[in-house]
């Protein structure tokens, strides 16, 4: 029973059955079940049910003739009494002072009965807040007194128990009542009102299943009516259904027992089967929250070494950018020293050696002198048109403009066009200096276009695209429209593409807007900051692929 519940019940569950076990008379029995509840309860300082369970041992101890133990018990109750409040002291006083009572009347010590039978009547309002208390103690105070030899107002009292406990219809306060009632008559040798109360004590016994009464009134019924053999019969018969019976309740709550015993051993194997459960449950859990984690942790991983594989990508186009870059001004340089070569050694030394003819012939007019004027003005024809001709081919290379990011541009746009179904017209200003854009802005937008591209292949079904360069002002504007099948913009997944050109976007400090209709095609505008390498800072990529700003000489 100590693992039923907490303790405080547990041993409120053991006194309750320790008194029943004390009203059917196993008396044995409800002594050991009280030690179980003493165990229990002392553990949680019960004060209450702590008094209650050494009030029964002592009522115990009084019917198996143990009184000094008894009364040993009720001290030990009086020690928790003092323990309580005062209402509560007060409602078990007079309970615990007529047992007390109770155990000296129990052995003819009517004077030592009296004390205690007294003060458990002194209690303020007993009779009309508790009148069966008031009637009990009422009862036994003044047999005691009768058989002690006072004899004051007995049969009043007796009669006013008896009253009392009638209108409470308390069969065995009325019992108990008759009993004694029967026992004054029987002294006082009134003999036929001595038979008439005893046999209704033996009545109302029975209907409260009290058989000690009976048998006590089956005993005083014996002295009454000695003539009459029937009740010393019925007393003896009854004594031996009652040693039987008292066999049986001991069996009884011998199995009752067994039985809790065995329910709290179920109740047990399934709280170890819910505990059992509820662990299993929580490993799922866990490992699910654990499959989450992993799971997230992976993504957010493979997201690293995707924008660290853009970096890298970045960082190979820059450097291919600026290759090429340099590779122009290579062969800018390596033209302007061809062309300083020309100047200096074709027109410069013609030029001279015309010179030094013409001082030579300033003071001869003969025919030779005019033949060789003629000459110098050939050489100075010639000249000039060779002039003439570094000219043009400067001329030519300065209208040339050689554009390496539009052929980027041209090269994808072929590309794409050679995959897929695609017809694609590019438009742009030749007159902007489409180079001149910074390696970042180049960069993304090339990328920018090549995602766009790839959205239209896979998702647009069209079969034309309008590809669009314009600068405004300090803004380039570049726009993308197709004739496909188009979509509902508001309800569109966004999905990783989008999310890319938007990352790129925003890198440039730019902006962008999709316009489509289911049928109407689709168009992609994208407004950027015109950003060129001239600018007063330019933005290198790090191996982290983080971004330094660092000043130009």
């Amino acid at each position: 029973m100590k693992k039923i519940g907490d303790n405080k019940s547990a041993g409120t569950l053991m006194l309750n059955m320790a008194i029943q076990q004390s009203k059917a008379r196993a008396y044995v029995e409800s002594e050991q079940t009280t030690y179980k509840a003493i165990e229990l309860l002392e553990s949680v300082k019960d004060t209450i049910h702590l008094f209650g369970c050494y009030n029964n041992l002592g009522t115990v101890s009084k019917e198996l003739k143990d009184f000094d133990r008894s009364l040993g018990f009720f001290n030990k109750a009086e020690e928790y009494l003092g323990m309580m409040g005062e209402l509560d002291k007060l409602r078990y006083q007079r309970s615990l002072n007529n047992n007390r009572g109770n155990v000296y009347k129990e052995q003819g010590m009517w004077a030592e009965a009296i004390p205690y039978l007294e003060a458990a009547l002194q209690v303020t309002n007993l009779e009309q807040e508790r009148p069966r208390a008031y009637a009990q103690t009422l009862n036994n105070l003044t047999i005691s007194r009768f058989l002690s030899g006072d004899t004051t107002r007995v049969l009043q009292n007796l009669e006013k128990a008896l009253k009392i406990h009638t209108i409470e219809n308390d069969n065995q306060g009325i019992s108990a009542s008759n009993y004694n009632l029967a026992t004054y008559y029987n002294i006082t040798g009134d003999k036929k009102k001595a038979v008439f109360h005893a046999i209704n004590a033996i009545e109302k016994a029975e209907a409260s299943s009290n058989y000690k009464r009976q048998l006590e009134a089956l005993k005083l019924l014996g002295w009454a009516a000695p003539e009459n053999d029937l009740y010393f019969d019925e007393y003896v018969m009854l004594s031996e259904r009652l040693q039987n019976e008292e066999r049986q309740i001991r069996e009884k709550f011998a199995r009752i027992e067994r039985e809790t015993d065995e329910a709290i051993s179920k109740a047990e194997e399934l709280a170890q089967e819910q505990q059992l459960i509820l662990g299993i449950s929580l490993g799922l859990v866990l490992l699910g929250l654990a499959a989450i984690i992993i799971i997230t942790q992976r993504v957010r991983v493979q997201r690293l070494r995707f924008q660290q594989q853009q970096q890298e990508s970045n960082q190979e186009i820059f450097n291919l950018m600026l290759a090429q870059k340099q590779k122009m001004e290579e062969g800018k340089n390596s033209e302007k020293k061809r062309i300083s070569e020309e100047l200096h050694d074709g027109v410069l030394g013609a030029m001279n050696g015309i010179r030094m003819v013409l001082l030579g012939l300033n003071k001869k007019n003969d025919d030779s002198a005019v033949n060789m004027r003629g000459e110098a003005l050939e050489k100075l024809k010639e000249v000039q048109e060779e002039i003439r001709s570094i000219s043009h081919e400067l001329n030519h290379a300065s209208y040339r403009k050689f554009h390496n990011f539009i052929n980027s541009i041209n090269d994808l746009l072929k590309e794409t066009m050679a995959a897929s179904d695609l017809e694609i017209a590019f438009n742009y200003n030749e007159d902007v200096e489409w180079d001149s854009l910074s390696g970042d802005t180049k960069i993304n937008l090339y990328r920018i276009i090549q995602e766009s591209l790839q959205n239209i292949i896979k998702h647009a079904n069209a079969s034309k695209v309008d590809l669009d360069f314009e600068r405004l002002e300090d803004l380039l504007k570049i726009r993308i429209s197709d004739n496909g099948k188009g979509f509902d913009v508001r309800k569109a997944k966004k999905g990783i593409g989008q999310k890319n050109i938007r990352s790129r976007v925003q890198k440039l400090n730019g902006t962008w807007n999709v316009e489509s209709t289911r049928g109407g095609g689709t168009t992609i505008s994208v407004l950027l900051p015109y950003q060129t390498d001239q600018q007063e800072t330019s933005l290198l990529v790090n191996e982290a692929g983080q971004l330094e700003e660092v000043k130009k000489d």
